[in-house]
């Protein structure tokens, strides 16, 4: 396996859990729905259809976080394969981590919670969110060695997230990773 191709398929799978955190997020923000359909309809007082198209919006997130795996796999392939070559991808990683997201999704997020006092899984933004279910799908499906994925997932902070997400991925594997040894 080389490194560069392992660091492309973390990317791939990154952008997988980015979107099923972001999905699972807008579907759970109601109000955020009524921003929308407020804007839309700032001069129409019908409740009715008000509601009725808030819960056509609802269905539509809801239909996208309940696409097969299989449909997204496509799409993400069919997608990444077209900026990069399937060569520079490391697919064994892709598919192992990939389809073990639903699997430890809830354990993910219960020891997140579990290690942190004064915030929730949920209350972290959706950067954050995906990196740890990606750190936790991978430790628990490839065995790979803490300081490996602390570094990497660092990196991957510092990369497509604000400037205290490094710190708290750091500070939370690391809670997490004192209290299993």
């Amino acid at each position: 396996m080389k490194v560069w191709n392992r660091i492309n398929a973390r990317k791939v799978v990154l952008s997988y859990f980015y979107q099923r955190c972001f999905f699972h997020n807008l579907w759970k923000q109601d109000k955020f729905i009524s921003d929308i359909l407020s804007v839309e309809n700032i001069f129409q007082s019908n409740t009715e259809e008000f509601d009725k198209n808030k819960e056509i919006i609802k269905q539509k997130i809801q239909d996208q976080l309940w696409v097969s795996n299989d449909e997204n796999f496509e799409y993400f392939v069919k997608i990444f394969f077209d900026k990069r070559d399937v060569e520079e991808i490391d697919m064994d990683y892709v598919m192992k981590v990939w389809w073990a997201y639903e699997q430890y999704l809830q354990e993910a997020i219960d020891s997140i919670n579990k290690h942190t006092q004064s915030f929730t899984f949920q209350e972290m933004n959706t950067m954050n969110q995906a990196l740890f279910i990606l750190w936790y799908v991978e430790w628990k499906v490839l065995d790979t060695p803490k300081e490996i994925l602390l570094n990497e997932l660092v990196e991957l902070a510092k990369r497509y997230d604000d400037e205290w997400s490094p710190k708290l991925i750091n500070w939370i594997m690391h809670k997490i990773f004192n209290n299993i040894e």
